[in-house]
C-alpha cells in the first residue's frame, strides 16, 4: 500500500512538473524542456541496462523500469529534452527500493538555459520498516551569468512503534553583486502514545520504545572541555529518568536477545549491580591500590593535538587513541567464558554535551584478568551489541569497543566506573576524539521478572 501511495504521489508530481513545462512553454516561446532521467540501480558499480535486470552491488536482483526522453522545441526558438524513468531494486539482505523521477531542461528562445527535476524513493526493510523520500528542484542561468536555484522536498519514515517526518527547502541566488541562499529545515517525530517532538533546523529519530534522538545543544567536536561535577550529577538526574523505561537488561530484554552477553548464573539484580572500587580493586587482586581518576576536561586534556595529564604531556591525541586501541585488541582476543567468575560493574548512560536524555546504554562486567565484556543497546534502534576491552593494571585505565569493530573506542578509567557520573572519552580515529557524560543507570521496576538475566 505504502509503495502504491509513493509511486501514485511521484506520478502526480511528475505529470504536473510535465504541465508546468508545456505551460511556461507556451507563455515563454521555447520555455525548458530537458535533461534525463536515468535509474539508480547502478549506483556503486552496477550498470544495469535500462528495462532489463541486473544483479546490484549488494547482491541483490535490480529491476530497472524503462527510462525516456523526448525533444522539445518551443515556438519561440528554444529546444530542449525531457524524460523520465524509475524502477526497483531488491538487496540481499531483503530491502526492496523503489524510485521514479522526471527531469527537464533546455534554452528558451531569450537565452536563458535552466532545468528542472521530480522525484521520489521509497526504502522498505524486511522488517517492515520504510523511509520515503520526495524532493523537486530547478535552476536557471540568464545571458548575463545570473543563476537563480532551488529545492525542496519531504522525507517520512515509520517502523512498528513510531514516525518520523522532515521537510526542508532552500536556494541560492548569484549575480553580479554576490550570492545569497536561505535554507529551512522543520523534523518531527510521533512515538507511542502519539508523542510529538519536533521544530525547525532540528534532526529527530524515535525508536520503539519512545527513545527520541535529536541535536538540539552545542557540544565541542573535539578534544576535552571542563564541566563542573555539578552539572554532571545535576544531568544525571535527568538522564536516569529519561532510560528508566527502557526495556534493556532485563529477563523478557534477554530472551528477545538471546545472543546478547551475560555471565552464567547472574540474576537481573546482578546485571545492574553497582561496584565500589574497594570492592572492584580486591577482585581484581589490587586491594590496596589508590584510585586513578580519568577526569576528562579536567586532570586529562586535550590541547595542540596533545594529551596532557596534570598538566604534563603524555602523548600525541592520535598516540593515545593507539594505546586504547591496543587496550581494546587485548579483551578481544582474550579466551574467556560466560561460566567464569565476573563482577557486575553496572549499567551506564552514555549522553553528549548538557543533553538530558540518552539513547546510548552500556552494561559492563570485568573478569579477574581485567577483560571487559557486557552489551551496548541503541534505543532508538532497538538493537544491541556485545563489548569487548581490558584494563590496564598500571594506568588502571578501561577501554572497549562495540560488535568487535576496531572504532569508536570508548575509554575510562576504571575507578570512574564505580561512580555515579563521570567523563568519558570516544575516539573516532585520526585524532578526533570526543567528550561524553557516563551516568550510572538503577535497576528499573522489577515486577514481574522471573529474576533470571538470561531468560
Amino acid at each position: 500500500m505504502r509503495k502504491f501511495i509513493l509511486l501514485t504521489f511521484i506520478a502526480g508530481l511528475v505529470a504536473w512538473f510535465a504541465l508546468t513545462d508545456s505551460a511556461d512553454g507556451g507563455r515563454r516561446g521555447g520555455g525548458f524542456a530537458g535533461g534525463r532521467a536515468g535509474g539508480i540501480g547502478g549506483a556503486g558499480g552496477a550498470r544495469p541496462n535500462v528495462g532489463g535486470g541486473a544483479v546490484n552491488p549488494y547482491g541483490g536482483a535490480s529491476r530497472v523500469g524503462a527510462a525516456s526522453s523526448r525533444p522539445v522545441v518551443g515556438p519561440g526558438g528554444g529546444s530542449g529534452t525531457a524524460g523520465r524513468g524509475g524502477g526497483t531494486i531488491t538487496t540481499k539482505g531483503g530491502a526492496t527500493i523503489d524510485y521514479k523521477g522526471a527531469a527537464a531542461g533546455g534554452t528558451t528562445g531569450g537565452g536563458i538555459q535552466g532545468g528542472k527535476y521530480v522525484g521520489g524513493i521509497q526504502v522498505t526493510g524486511p522488517g517492515g520498516r520504510d523511509v520515503t523520500k520526495v524532493g523537486h528542484g530547478g535552476a536557471a542561468v540568464g545571458p548575463g551569468g545570473n543563476v537563480v536555484a532551488g529545492k525542496g522536498g519531504t522525507t517520512v519514515g515509520s517502523g512498528p512503534q513510531g514516525s518520523i517526518g522532515t521537510r526542508y527547502q532552500g536556494g541560492v541566488a548569484i549575480g553580479p553583486h554576490g550570492a545569497v541562499g536561505g535554507k529551512t529545515q522543520v523534523g518531527g517525530v510521533a512515538g507511542p502514545g502519539g508523542v510529538r517532538v519536533g521544530g525547525a533546523h532540528a534532526g529527530v529519530a524515535s525508536g520503539p520504545y519512545g527513545a527520541v534522538a535529536t541535536r538540539s545543544t552545542a557540544v565541542v567536536g573535539r578534544g576535552t572541555y571542563y564541566r563542573p561535577a555539578t552539572a554532571i550529577r545535576t544531568q544525571g538526574v535527568y538522564v536516569r529518568q529519561s532510560v528508566a523505561h527502557y526495556p534493556c537488561f532485563r529477563p523478557a530484554w534477554y530472551r528477545q536477545y538471546p545472543g546478547a552477553w551475560y555471565a552464567a548464573g547472574w540474576t537481573a539484580a546482578s546485571v545492574w549491580s553497582a561496584c565500589t572500587w574497594n570492592a572492584c580493586s580486591a577482585y581484581w587482586g589490587y586491594p590496596s591500590a589508590e584510585p586513578i581518576y580519568y577526569n576528562y576536561g579536567d586532570n586529562i586534556t586535550y590541547q595542540d593535538n596533545s594529551v596532557y595529564i596534570d598538566g604534563a604531556k603524555v602523548a600525541t591525541a592520535e598516540e593515545f587513541t593507539d594505546q586504547a586501541g591496543k587496550l581494546t585488541d587485548v579483551g578481544f582476543d582474550a579466551k574467556v567464558t560466560k561460566e567464569e567468575d565476573w563482577m557486575p560493574l553496572g549499567v551506564f548512560a552514555m549522553v553528549q554535551g548538557d543533553e538530558k536524555t540518552s539513547n546510548h546504554i552500556f552494561q559492563l562486567a570485568i573478569n579477574k584478568k581485567g577483560i571487559l565484556r557486557g552489551n551496548y543497546y541503541d534505543a532508538v534502534m532497538d538493537d544491541t551489541a556485545p563489548v569487548y576491552g581490558s584494563v590496564d593494571p598500571k594506568t588502571q585505565r578501561a577501554a572497549w569497543t562495540v560488535g568487535g569493530r576496531k572504532l569508536p573506542i570508548y575509554e575510562s578509567g576504571i575507578a570512574n566506573l564505580t561512580e555515579r557520573e563521570t567523563t568519558m572519552l570516544v575516539h573516532y580515529g585520526n585524532g578526533r576524539s570526543q567528550q561524553f557524560s557516563f551516568v550510572r543507570v538503577e535497576e528499573p521496576d522489577a515486577k514481574g521478572d522471573d529474576g533470571k538475566a538470561g531468560g
